[in-house]
C-alpha cells in the first residue's frame, strides 16, 4: 500500500475479497537496506560495528519535495548506527527485540507491555482498526472532514457508515459536533490530534472529556502521529486516559519526528484485551527487525527529540508567516510539520505550477477544500526553493 501523501489522487477502493491475514501482511512490508542485505542470512551472537562510517548519498536537488510530511532531518545516527549494527540479524524474526520495545515504551507511558502493540508503521494499525469497527459493513465512525484518511477510508472499504461532522470556524476539530452525532449505532469515534492536513491541535481538556464520554459507547482512537511536534507534548499526551481503564487506543509512529518514514514502524497502546487482538492483527508474519532496533535507539537517544522540535517549529513558522504575508487565508496555530492554506485556485493547478518550480506539494484535496493545500516542512534549500515559488504562483 502507498501512502496517500504520496500519490496524487486516493481513489475510493472497492472492498478487498482478500483475508484479514493478506491484507495486512500487504500493509506491513518494511523496507531492508543494502547493508542488510549484504550481511548474510546466519545468525550470530554479536555483529561488529562497522570499520568505516556509512557513505551519504549525494542529495537530489531537482525537486524539493514537501508533500508527504516527511522529515527532512533524517533519524538519529544512533538509530542508523543500530541499523548497521544488526543488520545480520534480519534474516530472523523480531519477536524477541519487539518484546523488549513494548517494555521500553511501556516503562515511558506507565503502562504494562501487554498493552502496547507494535506495527510495520501505524498504517496497518488504522487499516485493522477501521476493518474491526466496520463489523462486516455494520458499524458507524464518527469522526471529523479534513482528517487523516486511514481509518475512515477502512471504514468505506468495509461498506460501514462513515458520519462527517464540520471543522469549526477556526479549522479545528469540532469535538462537540462529534459527540452529539455518537450514538448506539456508533462502532468507534477517531480524533486526530494534532490534525491532519490542518496542523492544528483541540484543547486537551476538551479531548479528554470527549474521550471519556464517547468511550462509554464505543472504542475512541487518537492518533498521535505528530505529537511530538507540538509546542507542549506533556500537556497534550493522552495516554492517561488508558491508564485511567477508558477504552481508548492510542496510536504512534515512528515515521514523522524520528525521521523513519522509510523504515516502517508504529505502536498502539490501549487496554489489555483490545491490545492483544489488535497486537494479533497487526504484526501479522512479524515486525521489521531493523525499525524495531532502530525505534529502541531513537528512544535511547534523549537528545533527538528536543533537537528536532525547534527545527520543526521553525520551518512551520516560515511557511506560515509566508502565506499570511501573501494574505492566504490559512488554519491557524498549526502544531505539526506543515500549513494548510488556501491557495484561491485549484489544487491540482496549485500543484502543477508549483512542479514547474522544482517543488512537489501534496497533490490531491480533501472534501470542501479543493482550492487549499498542505505544505510540510524541507531542509533549508526546500525551504527557500518554496517560498520563492509561492511568491510567484501566488502573487
Amino acid at each position: 500500500m502507498r501512502h496517500p501523501d504520496t500519490i496524487s489522487e486516493t481513489p475510493a477502493p472497492e472492498a478487498p475479497a482478500t483475508s484479514r491475514r493478506a491484507l495486512l501482511r500487504g500493509l506491513g512490508m518494511a523496507s531492508v537496506g543494502a547493508a542488510a542485505l549484504a550481511a548474510g542470512c546466519a545468525r550470530t551472537e554479536a555483529v561488529a560495528a562497522p570499520a568505516t562510517a556509512p557513505v551519504v548519498p549525494p542529495v537530489d536537488k531537482s525537486m524539493a519535495i514537501l508533500g508527504a510530511n516527511e522529515s527532512p532531518f533524517g533519524p538519529s545516527p544512533k538509530a542508523v548506527s543500530a541499523m548497521i549494527e544488526k543488520a545480520a540479524m534480519t534474516a530472523r524474526y523480531a519477536d524477541g527485540e519487539g518484546e523488549e520495545l513494548k517494555k521500553q515504551i511501556a516503562a515511558i507511558e506507565g503502562v504494562a507491555p501487554d498493552q502496547v502493540f507494535l506495527a510495520n508503521g501505524s498504517a496497518p494499525i488504522l487499516q485493522a482498526f477501521g476493518e474491526m469497527i466496520a463489523q462486516k459493513g455494520k458499524g458507524q465512525l464518527v469522526t471529523s472532514e479534513a482528517t487523516y484518511e486511514g481509518v475512515p477510508r477502512a471504514v468505506k472499504q468495509y461498506e460501514a457508515e462513515l458520519v462527517l461532522t464540520k471543522l469549526t470556524p477556526e479549522f479545528k476539530v469540532d469535538l462537540d459536533a462529534m459527540l452529539a452525532k455518537v450514538s448506539s449505532k456508533t462502532t468507534a469515534t477517531y480524533v486526530c490530534n494534532p490534525n491532519n492536513p490542518t496542523g492544528n491541535m483541540v484543547a486537551p481538556v476538551k479531548l479528554k472529556a470527549f474521550a471519556i464520554e464517547a468511550s462509554k459507547t464505543a472504542p475512541c482512537f487518537i492518533d498521535e502521529a505528530y505529537l511530538h511536534l507540538c509546542d507542549d507534548y506533556d500537556a497534550n499526551v493522552m495516554t492517561s486516559l488508558v491508564r485511567e481503564g477508558h477504552n481508548v487506543v492510542i496510536c504512534r509512529t515512528f515515521s514523522k519526528i524520528y525521521g523513519m518514514a522509510g523504515q516502517r514502524l508504529g505502536y498502539g497502546i490501549a487496554l489489555p484485551e483490545l491490545a492483544q487482538t489488535m497486537g494479533m492483527v497487526t504484526r501479522g508474519g512479524g515486525v521489521n527487525h531493523a525499525g524495531i532496533v532502530a525505534a529502541m535507539a531513537s528512544i535511547d537517544d534523549k537528545e533527538f527529540v528536543p533537537t528536532m522540535r525547534p527545527k520543526f517549529k521553525a520551518g512551520r513558522d516560515r511557511l506560515y508567516a509566508v502565506a499570511k504575508e501573501l494574505g492566504r487565508p490559512i488554519a491557524a496555530d498549526p502544531q505539526a510539520s506543515f500549513v494548510f492554506f488556501d491557495v484561491g485556485m485549484p489544487h491540482k493547478e496549485f500543484a502543477e505550477k508549483m512542479k514547474a518550480e522544482g517543488v512537489k506539494v501534496v497533490g490531491r484535496t480533501w472534501a470542501g477544500y479543493d482550492t487549499w493545500t498542505r505544505i510540510c516542512v524541507g531542509e533549508d534549500w526546500e525551504m527557500d526553493r518554496c517560498e520563492a515559488a509561492m511568491r510567484k504562483v501566488l502573487a
